[in-house]
């Protein structure tokens, strides 16, 4: 990575680079064939996660979303784990493979720093198990997306951060 690159940058990676030459833009998109192949599988697991979930929790009438959601994120974890130990991803942006040991776990800073963040979505997950156990899925979807609305009024609320038109427009005209 260049040193130019500041430390802040360095926490959330957004993307990265195409690791071959195979990976061109596809003509008239700014999307790699592998950007494409991960919002499709994203797509693919959330659509079949809500279902599950659905079905488990209302057709089969099972007691317990706090158990259904535990399972799900072990498993989750288990699978980056893998990932990781294959080469495929890596916890830290900056690590060389080489350098990176692949049976390590994430450092100790990095959990501590992820850690209200952490909690908050496992609130998030847990409340969203108890609510597709009361409603239909198409209303659980719309739901789920006003997540993002209610988002940024407790930022602007909470911390002042203010949002320009065309970013609040783009979002609405998603919905």
């Amino acid at each position: 990575m260049a040193s130019s690159v500041s430390a802040k940058s360095l926490l959330l990676p957004v993307s990265d680079p195409p690791r071959s030459c195979d990976e061109s833009l596809v003509k008239g998109s700014a999307m790699t064939k592998r950007g494409a192949y991960a919002a499709l599988s994203y797509m693919f697991c959330a659509v079949l996660l809500v279902m599950f979930n659905k079905a488990a929790l209302s057709s089969y009438q099972f007691p317990s979303a706090n158990v259904i959601t535990l399972l799900q994120m072990v498993c989750s974890t288990c699978l980056l784990y893998v990932l990781k130990r294959w080469k495929i991803i890596t916890f830290i942006v900056g690590v060389p493979w080489s350098t990176s040991d692949s049976a390590s776990f994430v450092p100790l800073e990095i959990l501590v720093h992820t850690l209200p963040l952490s909690f908050a979505y496992l609130l998030y997950k847990l409340a969203g198990m108890e609510s597709v156990r009361g409603v239909n899925v198409p209303m659980y979807t719309t739901l789920r997306r006003t997540t993002v609305v209610f988002t940024m009024i407790m930022e602007y609320l909470l911390t002042g951060q203010k949002y320009t038109f065309s970013v609040m427009g783009r979002y609405l005209k998603a919905i």
